[in-house]
């Protein structure tokens, strides 16, 4: 690393010697560039500085929010060790969240972060104060370049004609963007991290020798490791959690204050079981799990992957919603009053899933996608349990074709059964469809329905094993 006299006279060569130390000033400062530069671009008014635009998913969670954000904070504070180490661009890196600015009330878990780190929410950019983000001033004529954390595929709403110098994600890598300067992918399948922002606090420790980040940015992280986490629980324990996020937990508990002060190392780390977060940890996920505020549209997109599907015959989009209740506490609504769930009527569960398939088939036209998924995960008593939804607007032989290549996979899907009782005295079954899948309440469209018994397979293992089904069933 370069003297503290070298790295000024680096960073005012980059024209980045104004970037704010504090959070909040540094967000503000972050976002008046992009903001001015959209200015410059569309009046030609002024030369255009460069930009990079660090994006988290479209889902919006914290893992992505934080990482979006401490990764360029990174980025521009220690620019002359990524433009020397990478060979990234110069110019300003801005952090966009991919979430409209309406729909940030939709993760309470993260403005209760934002809070915590005093980053206010209008100091976040959000992708909708962008405008058009297929429009060329998003692109390298315009001197802007794109880097994405937490996933490893640019959105097609981004368009076509753009550069990707930054790709840092724990995703299963999709194999795109082999030029960019900074390419970290740690897929599941091969060497899994629980958490992005563990790749970013990594980078961070790499490029600063070390020294600690200032305390807000690595609460910003250590908030979304220990949420992705459950609190740094390993994968011998059943959890998420690495070495990898172990050694990015140590290295921001020097600066962090969540929790005592303490030094800490990876192996005490493992050996106390993290409990300076633990608190911290449980409040996060009571937020998070908490959706009552959220009717069908905010469940389905709250945490919302769309993926694009192709093959010689079918070009499809494809969402996927995780939604983090029952299909029964959904159905019923009981998740919105947190009431018990009694019996139901054959009359009363046909009545709900017809409205179900009808709001689902509204989201699908909202999103103009080819097909939906739906992956619940929730807990009964003190078991984990995961439902599997789809609807597509297609043939049932096309569903059978689908239905058949999931059912090979490892996902387990079994019929599914629900959590409340039939007037028969029998668990609740899937309705509004007929024999063959076809939705009775809304024409053109059918589904299915599934118990998932492997509840370790999240969306980052359902994902991919669906890509697979699709392109052997189209």
């Amino acid at each position: 690393m370069t003297m503290p006299q070298q790295h000024d006279r680096d960073a005012a060569a980059l024209g980045n010697a104004d970037v704010p130390t504090e959070l909040a000033a540094y967000l503000r400062w972050a976002k008046d560039h992009a903001l001015a530069h959209k200015a410059q671009y569309e009046t030609g008014s002024a030369p255009m500085t460069p930009l990079t635009l660090i994006m988290g998913n479209e889902a919006g969670d914290l893992d992505s929010a934080a990482s979006a954000i401490a990764l360029s904070y990174v980025m521009n504070h220690e620019q002359a060790y990524f433009t020397r180490t990478y060979g990234v661009p110069q110019g300003v890196y801005v952090p966009v969240l991919q979430t409209p600015r309406r729909a940030l009330s939709q993760r309470k878990e993260n403005l209760h972060v934002y809070e915590y780190v005093q980053a206010p929410v209008m100091s976040l950019l959000c992708v909708d104060e962008l405008g058009d983000v297929a429009a060329p001033t998003w692109g390298p004529a315009a001197h802007v370049s794109l880097g994405l954390v937490d996933h490893p595929q640019l959105r097609a709403a981004w368009g076509t004609d753009r550069r990707v110098v930054v790709v840092v994600d724990h995703h299963e890598d999709d194999h795109l963007y082999q030029e960019a300067p900074l390419r970290m992918i740690r897929a599941p399948s091969t060497s899994p991290v629980g958490s992005a922002a563990s790749l970013v606090a990594l980078l961070a420790q790499q490029a600063r020798r070390g020294a600690p980040l200032p305390s807000r940015v690595s609460d910003l992280l250590l908030s979304a490791i220990v949420l992705d986490t459950r609190n740094l629980k390993m994968q011998d324990e059943g959890g998420k959690g690495t070495r990898t996020d172990a050694e990015a937990y140590a290295y921001l508990a020097q600066s962090t204050s969540l929790g005592q002060r303490e030094s800490m190392t990876q192996d005490s780390v493992n050996a106390l079981g993290s409990t300076r977060t633990a608190a911290w940890s449980r409040e996060l996920q009571r937020i998070k799990s908490n959706v009552a505020h959220l009717d069908t549209h905010g469940l389905l997109e709250r945490d919302l992957k769309e993926v694009h599907v192709s093959t010689t015959q079918r070009s499809w989009q494809v969402a996927l919603a995780s939604v983090p209740v029952s299909l029964s506490a959904w159905l019923s609504g009981a998740y919105r009053v947190s009431a018990p769930m009694s019996e139901v009527s054959a009359e009363a569960q046909e009545q709900e899933w017809a409205r179900w398939w009808a709001a689902l088939d509204a989201f699908m036209e909202e999103r103009r996608v080819h097909m939906a998924v739906v992956l619940s995960s929730y807990k009964t008593d003190t078991k984990s349990r995961r439902d599997l939804a789809l609807a597509l607007r297609g043939q049932v032989a096309e569903l059978a074709g689908i239905k058949q290549a999931l059912e090979s996979t490892a996902l387990g899907l079994e019929t599914w059964k629900g959590e409340r009782r039939s007037s028969n005295g029998k668990k609740e079954r899937v309705a509004g469809l007929d024999a063959e899948g076809r939705v009775r309440s809304v024409p053109g469209l059918v589904g299915a329905v599934w118990r998932q018994s492997n509840t370790a397979a999240n969306r980052k293992v359902v994902q991919p094993a669906l890509l697979r089904a699709l392109q052997r069933a189209l």
